[in-house]
């Protein structure tokens, strides 16, 4: 990304209601944070330590963007010199890293698992996460649910598709202009693909930006295998962000997993 596309990204990107205090409070106790796909940063104050009695966290947070992550330098800039010092921003892949040490948590929010295009990428994620984790850590990751809606698209056996009804979904103010921002999207059931276009437009200027996003969606039972393929036992699968059991109709998945044994779920 650019700069003014790592902006406009982190503008429109905001996280899902509940998400930031559900990973704050996941995160209490630990001393060590691995965030994947950090992005801007959007997280990171969620995950500092406040108690000033315990020894500070560690937090870093990876990512592959170096738009986004200079994007995420400057939110860190802003945070008291003591948060500061809790934090190390990365850049790397989260289907191959090596930051010799291990974590007490790694998180993967916000669909970032969905940016992993093919299920060996998604294994090679969750080896590295593997590797990266102590002794009772834990991972969690949260996406968007796809059972309803890959059942649904099966059901009306349409293979591919396209959506854009035209109008703006949001507009807002920056850099001293107006933008207005278009949706696309392009479905494909059979390789279980939805990449999203987003186009943002100057009302002022008639600038046009466009950022793509590529999507691989997967129903439950196929997160929860992958999780277990990798070596890992999953502790918890919720529907959301208030840990109520997930179900068919839940609108999204967030699984806990650790190295430990697996339990009921």
């Amino acid at each position: 990304m650019t700069k003014l596309e790592a902006e406009l990204y982190a503008l429109t990107h905001r996280g899902n209601p509940g998400d930031r205090s559900y990973y704050a409070k996941a995160c209490a106790g630990a001393q060590s944070v691995l965030e994947l796909g950090t992005g801007y940063g959007r997280l990171i104050p969620d995950l500092l330590s406040t108690d000033s009695r315990i020894r500070p966290r560690a937090v870093i947070g990876l990512d592959r963007d170096p738009a986004l992550l200079a994007a995420a330098k400057h939110a860190v800039a802003r945070l008291s010199p003591g948060s500061r010092r809790q934090v190390r921003l990365v850049r790397g892949d989260m289907r191959d890293f090596d930051l010799g040490q291990e974590f007490d948590r790694v998180i993967l929010p916000y669909n970032g698992l969905y940016c992993l295009l093919n299920r060996k990428d998604i294994v090679r994620c969750f080896s590295c996460v593997k590797r990266h984790l102590a002794p009772g850590g834990e991972f969690i990751f949260d996406v968007w649910a796809a059972d309803r809606f890959h059942r649904d698209t099966r059901s009306n056996a349409r293979s591919q598709a396209h959506y854009d009804d035209g109008e703006p979904i949001v507009s807002f103010a920056h850099r001293s202009q107006v933008w207005d921002v278009f949706e696309k999207s392009r479905l494909r059931c059979r390789v279980q693909r939805l990449d999203v276009t987003y186009t943002y437009v100057s009302r002022e200027s008639g600038t046009s930006v466009t950022i793509p996003i590529e999507q691989r969606y997967a129903p439950s039972s196929e997160l929860m295998e992958l999780v277990t393929s990798a070596g890992l036992c999953i502790k918890a699968i919720y529907g959301n962000f208030a840990r109520q059991r997930f179900g068919i109709n839940s609108q999204y998945v967030v699984i806990r997993a650790g190295l430990g044994p697996q339990r009921g779920i």
